[in-house]
């Protein structure tokens, strides 16, 4: 067995991979030991996820909807009270969200904080940043991880398949995009919201209502390009796995009316509802992922069929 990203021998490794980070909440999408050897594996972990995951836009995002990393902890909030930079623990319970410092300096610091202003009659406000705007390069390597994972996923059935696809030229731009991030300026992606954070959808285990985490899919526009989407609390992330252009999916867009790869071509839809006078959002039906290769295929021959008239 050789690794799909570096092409060296890979029999040896230890390591599982996770396709979406294990920090991003995900606990099936996983390629056995060996389809990505441990050297980088490693190297994804250090130099891309991690920077990505301490970012402010994951970070704080994590934090707020409680997203435990491997060890089980979610990470602390980033933030400012009064001015002064800060890392604080949030913690949930029955009440909503209760704030604490993490060690004993920034304990001392927040109190210090708080007697000043309370003595001073100002108001007290930690705040910190809620916005989507991960570093674009990094956030490029990782959506271009995970674009040739799935790919490599549906061929484990098959080991000459999986070595053709080490062996396979098309994929040496976005193995080196990915592994080292010199051969281009920038592997442009796509980057908008499709629902709010607090959107919920029902378990497929238990049935119950949860918060709708992440997603991911690989689906093919009337170019015939395969993109990747990806969806993390609602922000929809697309790539294109063949080369750095995203105008495939951007035409894709036009014609599906705006829909998403994700919602709609899997067969779901978003409903709001009113209640308690607020809105709360669902994501309504279950992902049918065969039903998106048959969209894919039939959109692919409506395309062919405009094209020749």
């Amino acid at each position: 067995m050789r690794c799909i990203f570096c092409k060296n021998t890979s029999a040896s490794s230890l390591s599982v991979e996770h396709i979406v980070p294990h920090s991003f909440g995900n606990r099936h999408a996983i390629l056995p030991k060996g389809v990505v050897c441990d050297s980088c594996n490693n190297y994804f972990a250090r130099k891309i996820e991690q920077p990505l995951l301490n970012d402010k836009s994951f970070r704080n995002l994590r934090a707020w909807y409680q997203v435990p990393n491997k060890r089980g902890k979610p990470p602390s909030l980033h933030g400012f009270l009064a001015g002064t930079e800060l890392e604080i623990g949030l913690r949930v319970n029955k009440e909503g969200y209760t704030l604490e410092a993490e060690r004993k300096r920034e304990s001392e610091e927040i109190n210090r904080i708080i007697s000043h202003r309370e003595e001073a009659g100002h108001p007290i406000a930690f705040l910190f940043h809620r916005s989507m705007t991960p570093p674009a390069a990094l956030m490029s390597r990782l959506l271009a991880k995970m674009a040739l994972e799935p790919i490599s996923l549906r061929m484990l059935h098959d080991p000459v398949l999986l070595e053709n696809l080490v062996d396979e030229p098309h994929w040496d731009r976005l193995r080196r995009w990915v592994r080292v991030g010199d051969n281009l300026e920038h592997w442009p992606y796509s980057m908008r919201k499709v629902f709010p954070e607090e959107t919920l959808m029902r378990h497929p285990e238990t049935d119950g209502w949860v918060q709708a985490g992440y997603s991911l899919d690989l689906f093919i526009t009337t170019r015939r390009e395969t993109y990747l989407a990806f969806i993390f609390y609602g922000y929809e992330f697309v790539i294109n796995s063949g080369g750095p252009s995203i105008k495939g999916y951007e035409e894709w867009l036009v014609q599906q009316n705006g829909n998403s790869p994700l919602i709609e071509r899997l067969g779901l839809r978003i409903e709001s509802r009113d209640e308690d006078k607020s809105s709360q959002s669902y994501l309504i039906g279950s992902p049918n992922i065969r039903a998106g290769i048959e969209f894919d295929l039939n959109q692919g021959i409506v395309g062919i069929e405009k094209k020749k008239m």
